[in-house]
């Protein structure tokens, strides 16, 4: 009696399936997943060569200083007292518009605090002047 050579075989994984499954977890992922929306600048636009008259007594200036001092119709003002002193003249005149302006070699994030403080005032008027070269 003869006995059979034993075989061996290779163990091996099936891959038939793996692309399914990989397209099924990339979908589960894809369904899963909350994207986050930052918020940004909520600032509404005018329409393209829309133009508003404004009175010159309205205008507040404030100029962001190079390293993030602000001034506030020329004069300097202190963090703290910057959204005081917003409030009271939004309460002299409710039409204020407060028009920023910021020193070119200024950070990008002292204007935004700036933005934040007149925010924290109530001040729903703000613009962006654009800055130039000093």
């Amino acid at each position: 009696m003869k006995l059979r050579e034993k075989v061996s075989r290779r163990p091996d994984i099936p891959t038939a399936s793996m692309a399914d499954i990989a397209f099924l977890l990339l979908v589960f992922f894809m369904v899963t997943t909350v994207f986050s929306n930052e918020m940004g600048l909520q600032i509404v636009l005018p329409e393209k060569g829309q133009e508003v008259k404004v009175k010159s007594e309205n205008i507040q200036k404030v100029y962001v200083e190079e390293m993030g001092g602000i001034r506030l119709n020329g004069e300097p003002v202190t963090q703290d007292a910057f959204v005081d002193e917003t409030k009271a003249i939004l309460v002299a005149n409710k039409d204020a518009i407060f028009s920023i302006k910021t020193h070119p070699r200024a950070k990008y994030q002292y204007m935004i605090n700036a933005f934040d403080k007149l925010r924290l005032a109530s001040a729903e008027r703000v613009s962006l002047a654009p800055s130039t070269e000093e």
